[in-house]
Order: C-alpha cells, then sequence, then structure tokens
C-alpha cells in the first residue's frame, strides 16, 4: 500500500496511531465513516458511523491509501459505490479486533475483502515466539534428559 495526502470520496483513510493504525472510508464534505466508538477508536459502544474528518484524524493526520503493488485487490469499486458501501453499514455494532476491525471496514468497503494487515502481521509475530518458546522448551528438555 502506499500513502498520498489528496483526498477524494471513496478513498480509504488511513491515520497512524503509533502502536496502530486506524482507517475510515472518506464520503466528502469533510466527513469520515468508520468502525470506533463515539469518543475514540476504542470503547463501549463501537459502531461504524459518520465523524468530521478533523475527529477521526484526532491530533493525527489522515492519508489516503492507495492499494498497489503485490497483493492488489482485482476488484476496486468505485468512488461513489465504496462510499454507499461505508453508508450502507451505519449502525452496525459487531466490531471485533481480530476479525472485524477498522481496516477489515475499510479494505471491504473498497474491495469486498474481509482483511486487515495489522491483524494478519500480529497473528504472525505470536506465532513465531510461540513457535520459538516450544522450539526452546524441547530443546532443554531434550538436553535435560541426556539426548
Amino acid at each position: 500500500m502506499s500513502v498520498f495526502t489528496e483526498i477524494n470520496p471513496g478513498d480509504i483513510l488511513c491515520v497512524n496511531r503509533g502502536l496502530y493504525k486506524h482507517y475510515g472510508i472518506y464520503i466528502g464534505n469533510s466527513k469520515v465513516v468508520h468502525y470506533a466508538a463515539s469518543d475514540g477508536d476504542f470503547g463501549i459502544n463501537v459502531s461504524v458511523h459518520k465523524t468530521t474528518l478533523r475527529k477521526f484524524e484526532d491530533g493525527g493526520v489522515a492519508q489516503v491509501v492507495k492499494l498497489s503493488g503485490i497483493g492488489k485487490p482485482a476488484k476496486q469499486f468505485s468512488p461513489e459505490e465504496t462510499v454507499r458501501r461505508a453508508q450502507s453499514r451505519i449502525g452496525e455494532k459487531n466490531y471485533n479486533l481480530l476479525f472485524n476491525n477498522c481496516e477489515h471496514f475499510a479494505l471491504w468497503c473498497k474491495t469486498g475483502m474481509n482483511k486487515s494487515g495489522q491483524v494478519e502481521k500480529a497473528a504472525g509475530t505470536v506465532i513465531l515466539v510461540g513457535a520459538a518458546i516450544i522450539l526452546t522448551k524441547l530443546i532443554t528438555s531434550a538436553e535435560d534428559n541426556g539426548v
């Protein structure tokens, strides 16, 4: 994915929050539809809702995400269809950090794919760490048994 600064309706927006990135769909007139709590990215009553670009940025800088390069989805909806898809889910309250978060939502609106690169990367890290722990225990156990 590459990042641009000119914002148009139907664009996926991303704000880097440090430990994670927050995503939404720009629908025009300085409005964004995203999956978040009404008072921040996380909290009580997380839902898909419309907010201002300023509130979405929350002190950060929104950047446009362009899907490109290896792994680029074959299908990308038009800006109008992307906006329609985002607005069709306003009010939804099925947030799940691993399976239905703000990145899943934004990519679904634009491509129909329910994916989160952040979750996939984190899951890969957890698997690697888990494998390292198991391997270390196996080696330690073998050494303790004189193997």
